[in-house]
C-alpha cells in the first residue's frame, strides 16, 4: 500500500452499479451478450435442423440421431460444469471468448463430417464450449446489473438463446434447399468465431471479478469511468482504491458450492433445474406428436405446439420485472398455475382454448426457466457465480434428457392422453414444494450471514 494512504481515494463500485440505467455501457453489454448466446442457441439446434437432410444423404436410420443429440447434450452438461469453474478462476470474459471459439471451430468442422460417428464426436466436443458460454454470460450481466433490475437484464440477454434456437428453423428452410446441410454448420460456426474474435475488443470483464482477484488498476479504472466514476485513468496505481461490498472471498471449487450458507440452497436449486428442464423438454419435444394422436392434422398440431415457445418468450420478458421485485415467489406462482393448465392439455376442448392452454403452459414452464437463471445469478457471490450457475445448468441437463425420453416411456404404457398429461403435471407440485424450501433456506442463509 502506498505510504501516503490519506491521499488514497475510494471508489464504491457497488454504488456505481446500483445507479446504472439501461443505456450506454449497460445496453452495449446486454446487446453483445445477447448476440453471443443467440449464436450459441442456434448452434445447439443446428444438428436437429440438418438431421432430415443428413438421413437422406447418409442413408442413415433416423433413430441413430438420438445418439447424436444425447451425446451433444452431455457435452453441454460437461461444459457447463467445467467452464463454470473456469469463469470463476480465469474470468468470465476469457471463458466466454475461448468457449465461443471452441464451439465455433468444432461446429464448422461438423460440416465436413462424413459419418454419424464423426458427427457424434464433434457434437460432444462442440457442446463443451456451448455449455460454458451461458453460465458465464449470465454471471457477467448479473455482476453489472443493479439488484432491482437484475432479473430483467438477464432475461433480456438470455432471450437471445431462445431466438437463436427458434430462428434455426427459418435459416434451415432458406439455406438447405440452396446449399445443402453443411451450410447450417458453416453459418453457425463462422458466426461464433467472428463474434469471439470481436469480443477481445468489445466484451468487458466483470469489474467485480477484477477487484476481487487483484486485477490491474488501470483496467478497473477504465471500466469504472464507463460506469460513471470520476477517476483519472492515468493516475498512479495506488492513488485510487476500488471496493465492492457484500462479497465472500472464496476459492471456486465444488465443495464451495455447499459452504457459506449454501448447503441447502445449491441442491434445491439443482433439483428445480432438473424438474423444470424435464417439463420443458417433454412439452417442447412431444406436444406435436401427442396432439397429432389426438386427431389433429399434423399442420394444425404443429401450429398449436408453436404456442409453447411463443408463450415462453413473451412470458419471460413480461415477468422479468416481477422476478426483480418478488424473486422466487414468481416461480411458485407459475408452478401453481402450470399444474392444472398442463393437466388440461389432454382434455377435449375447443381449438382456441387449446391454443391458449399451450401458450399459458409456455409462460409457466419457459418463464420459470428464465427466472431460474436469474435466481441462480443472484444467490451466489461473485467468487462462485459462474460455477454456481454452470453447475445448476449442467445438472439440469439430466432433466432435459429424461424429459426428452419420457414421452416414449409414457406412450409405451398406453395411457389415455388425459392420464398422461395429468401424470406429467405432478412435476409442478414438486417444483412448488422445492421453491418453498429454497425460499426458506435462502432467508435462513441471509439471516446467518447478517448475524456474523
Amino acid at each position: 500500500m502506498n505510504p501516503t494512504a490519506t491521499n488514497v481515494a475510494t471508489v464504491d463500485v457497488t454504488a456505481l452499479i446500483e445507479r446504472q440505467k439501461l443505456g450506454g455501457f449497460a445496453a452495449g453489454l446486454i446487446a453483445w451478450c445477447f448476440l453471443i448466446v443467440l449464436i450459441d442457441g442456434y448452434d445447439q439446434v443446428a444438428a436437429a435442423f440438418s438431421a432430415p437432410a443428413l438421413i437422406r444423404a447418409w442413408h442413415a436410420d433416423a433413430a441413430t440421431f438420438g445418439r447424436v443429440f444425447g451425446i451433444g447434450l452431455f457435452g453441454v452438461l460437461v461444459g457447463s460444469l467445467l467452464l463454470g469453474f473456469s469463469g470463476d478462476r480465469f474470468g468470465r470474459r476469457l471463458t466466454i471468448i475461448y468457449g465461443s471459439l471452441w464451439f465455433g471451430l468444432l461446429t464448422l468442422a461438423c460440416g465436413y463430417a462424413t459419418s454419424i460417428e464423426q458427427l457424434t464426436v464433434l457434437r460432444f466436443l462442440a457442446g463443451i464450449g456451448m455449455g460454458g458460454v451461458v453460465p458465464n454470460t449470465v454471471a457477467l450481466v448479473s455482476e453489472y446489473a443493479p439488484k432491482a433490475r437484475r432479473a430483467t437484464w438477464i432475461t433480456l440477454m438470455f432471450s437471445g438463446f431462445s431466438i437463436g434456437a427458434g430462428g434455426g428453423g427459418a435459416v434451415a428452410s432458406w439455406l438447405l434447399p440452396r446449399f445443402g446441410w453443411p451450410v447450417l454448420f458453416g453459418v453457425g460456426g463462422a458466426a461464433a468465431i467472428v463474434v469471439a474474435l470481436a469480443s477481445f475488443a468489445l466484451l468487458p470483464e466483470s469489474i467485480r471479478f477484477l477487484i476481487l482477484n487483484g486485477g490491474a488498476t488501470p483496467r478497473i479504472a477504465r471500466i469504472a469511468k464507463r460506469l460513471g466514476a470520476r477517476v483519472d485513468t492515468d493516475a498512479p496505481e495506488h492513488a485510487v482504491r476500488y471496493v465492492v461490498d457484500d462479497e465472500v472471498r472464496v476459492r471456486a471449487s465444488p465443495a464451495a458450492l455447499f459452504g457459506s450458507g449454501l448447503a441447502y440452497v445449491t441442491p434445491l436449486l439443482w433439483a428445480l433445474f432438473v424438474l423444470n428442464s424435464l417439463a420443458l423438454h417433454f412439452l417442447q419435444n412431444w406436444l406435436p406428436i401427442l396432439f397429432g394422436m389426438n386427431l389433429l392434422a399434423p399442420a394444425r398440431a404443429a401450429q398449436v405446439a408453436m404456442m409453447f415457445p411463443v408463450g415462453g418468450t413473451v412470458g419471460a420478458l413480461a415477468l422479468s420485472r416481477c422476478v426483480d421485485r418478488y424473486g422466487i415467489a414468481v416461480i411458485l406462482l407459475l408452478a401453481v398455475v402450470g399444474c392444472p393448465v398442463a393437466a388440461s392439455l389432454g382434455m377435449a376442448m375447443p381449438l382456441p382454448w387449446l391454443f391458449a392452454a399451450v401458450f399459458v403452459s409456455g409462460v409457466c414452464v419457459i418463464g420459470s426457466q428464465f427466472a431460474l437463471y436469474a435466481v441462480a445469478g443472484i444467490v451466489y457471490p461473485t467468487a462462485l457465480r459462474s460455477a454456481g450457475v454452470g453447475s445448476a445448468i449442467g445438472i439440469g441437463k439430466l432433466g432435459s434428457v429424461v424429459g426428452s425420453m419420457l414421452g416414449g416411456v409414457l406412450l409405451a404404457m398406453h395411457l389415455p392422453l388425459a392420464t398422461l398429461f395429468a401424470n406429467v403435471s405432478t412435476v409442478f407440485v414438486f417444483i412448488a414444494l422445492l421453491v418453498v424450501l429454497l425460499g426458506w433456506s435462502r432467508r435462513r442463509a441471509v439471516r446467518r450471514a447478517a448475524a456474523v
